[in-house]
């Protein structure tokens, strides 16, 4: 490799580096997960907030156990258990858990003051 070539390929990194922080900079805190049961959010919560929350959905209960800035499923009442095994989701992941026998799904939503 030539220098100019390797002094391109540091500033095209650079310029993505710095693009990437900007971007993140402005997508918010993600400390807000909503609950949907059959595409209709039933619930905001606070994952700041350690607590366990408990929804009816199809099939049986769902329980959603949010601590220290994190969350997953446990206790649910459905055949196959997936969600449980999809493990802790913590704050800012784009990680969705849901429950397709309970018709159930918890995304991260973002705050609107991110500017």
């Amino acid at each position: 490799m030539k220098k100019k070539d390797i002094i391109v390929i540091v500033v095209l990194c650079l310029v993505i580096g710095i693009g990437y922080f900007v971007y993140q900079m402005f997508q918010g805190e993600k400390n807000i997960v909503e609950v949907y049961y059959k595409d209709k959010l039933i619930q905001q919560i606070d994952i700041s907030i350690d607590k366990t929350y408990t929804f009816e959905g199809s099939y049986g209960k769902f329980n959603l156990e949010v601590k220290d800035h994190q969350y997953h499923a446990v206790d649910v009442e459905c055949p196959n258990h997936d969600c449980e095994k999809m493990g802790w989701v913590k704050e800012g992941s784009s990680k969705t858990i849901m429950c397709l026998p309970n018709e159930i799904y918890v995304v991260q939503a973002e705050t609107e003051d991110a500017f």
